[in-house]
């Protein structure tokens, strides 16, 4: 069984996280490299496209598992209840807990990658 408190290995962190960052910079270019050079601006925008899914698919299987880890061991009530953590910790805890569990982060990253697989599909379905 695989541990549900494993981390990813800080190379593969930093993998997804040059991959949203050249996706970022790529989508952000499109404008200028559109009058330049329109066949290169398709392709730029494929990237950008391809690169969002897999950052935002990284970032949606990162947030569900925190937000199970929150639900699946009750850490906020547990944490709430905790005598042995001063209450301002406490409370600071309990803050970032419900802020996993009530963000809606998941449905963010779920939209953005679902758009853009539709937006690949569309392109590839157009040509």
């Amino acid at each position: 069984m695989r541990n549900e408190f494993a981390v990813l290995p800080k190379w593969v962190i930093n993998l997804f996280l040059w991959i949203g960052l050249a996706a970022s910079i790529a989508v952000r270019s499109l404008m200028l490299l559109n009058r330049a050079n329109p066949e290169a601006a398709v392709w730029v925008w494929r990237f950008a496209m391809f690169s969002y899914c897999i950052f935002f698919g990284y970032r949606l299987i990162v947030g569900r598992r925190r937000h199970h880890v929150v639900t699946r061991h009750d850490l906020i009530q547990r944490i709430g209840e905790a005598e042995q953590l001063d209450p301002k910790t406490r409370e600071a805890t309990v803050y970032i807990l419900r802020s996993i569990v009530c963000s809606k982060e998941l449905f963010n990253y779920a939209f953005i990658c679902a758009l853009s697989v539709i937006a690949l599909v569309l392109d590839f379905f157009a040509n």
